[in-house]
């Protein structure tokens, strides 16, 4: 549902082939949408050394004892706050449309530095460290109750969420509590070797991927057969998006949650997943679930907006664990523009 890291020193030559990771056997073993490489487009030596790099750094620091990582990942936090000016006051400036001037913003700017670093290394402490056979005792899941009925009936539908807590293992718990086959849409890490090793990764713990750009042919293939598309909608997107208010600013949003819900009549269900104080622990909690019979003739913006709604709730119950590095308000106005009686 969005980027990952993965060390495993794991075998290509299938992916080179043109061909998928072997799923779990508990998982269903069929491709309603057909496998597709979600490969970088850099290549070459270099982009292999960097690859390399990238895997051992992760992979020392997922050897790490916690007493370790909190000091780990509080002066990486610091370094980056200092040499990406740019992407901090980025951070300074949503902090302040979401939490108000009276926040103490540079301590939120660091400590979301720190928790970008540890979803980074955690991503990889848990594939290494818990065997899928054990993979649901990491997680409890709080249901919504009309996410539940959706599980239970085997109906296909979207599961939206944000980049809230640990996203990547909401991502790897999707497929074992109900919600299989599992796709999720990703944009490739630009390193083509680095991309490689994740998809793999990723396909061994049952999660299959949909290249962000043509998702919208295949999700409905996926939803079609019972099974389950996770997006990312957070961020600004930048095709066709829907203006819709986001902590009381303008922000552009992805349109790809509306189109399946009214199309398609996919429901879609709101999930974040946090981190717990238990190292490599999550609780999942679904927090809304939209029908499409609630949403009949309803805009995309109206959409959107709803989304946003639950978002915000999401983000405000932990503050400390979202991505507030991104560039949320970039192309939009400072106030939502009013509607034209046409548009009403």
């Amino acid at each position: 549902m969005a980027s990952a890291t993965a060390t495993n020193a794991t075998d290509e030559a299938p992916l080179e082939r043109g061909g998928p990771a072997e799923l779990p056997p508990e998982l269903r073993q069929d491709w309603p949408a057909p496998w597709q490489p979600l490969w970088g487009p850099k290549r070459g030596p270099w982009r292999e050394v960097l690859s390399l790099a990238a895997r051992a750094l992760i992979a020392v620091a997922s050897r790490l004892p916690d007493a370790l990582l909190r000091p780990a990942f509080g002066g990486m936090a610091r370094i980056s706050y200092l040499v990406l000016r740019r992407r901090s006051r980025t951070a300074r400036d949503f902090l302040r449309q979401a939490l108000g001037p009276e926040a103490d913003l540079d301590a939120a700017v660091l400590q979301a530095w720190r928790h970008f670093f540890r979803v980074v290394v955690d991503t990889e402490r848990l594939p290494r460290r818990v065997p899928l056979e054990r993979i649901r005792d990491h997680f409890e899941v709080v249901w919504h109750e009309g996410a539940r009925r959706v599980a239970e009936s085997g109906r296909g539908c979207v599961l939206v969420t944000a980049h809230i807590g640990n996203w990547e293992a909401g991502s790897a718990i999707a497929p074992w509590i109900g919600f299989d086959p599992f796709y999720a849409i990703a944009k490739p890490i630009r390193n083509r070797p680095f991309s490689k090793v994740l998809q793999r990764v990723r396909e061994q713990r049952g999660i299959r991927l949909l290249p962000r750009r043509g998702a919208m042919r295949d999700a409905p293939r996926v939803i079609q057969a019972g099974g389950s598309v996770g997006m990312l909608l957070d961020q600004r997107t930048r095709q066709k998006p829907v203006i819709a208010p986001f902590f009381g600013r303008p922000a552009r949003c992805d349109r790809s949650a509306s189109v399946l819900l009214r199309r398609i009549g996919a429901p879609v269900l709101l999930v974040a997943c946090y981190m717990t104080e238990k190292p490599l622990h999550y609780r999942v909690e679904f927090v809304d679930c939209l029908l499409p019979e609630e949403f009949a003739g309803a805009r995309p913006e109206e959409v959107a907006a709803r989304i946003n709604g639950v978002y915000e709730k999401m983000i405000l119950k932990h503050p400390e664990q979202y991505f507030w590095l991104h560039d949320r308000y970039r192309d939009t106005p400072e106030e939502m523009p009013e509607e034209s009686p046409e548009g009403a």
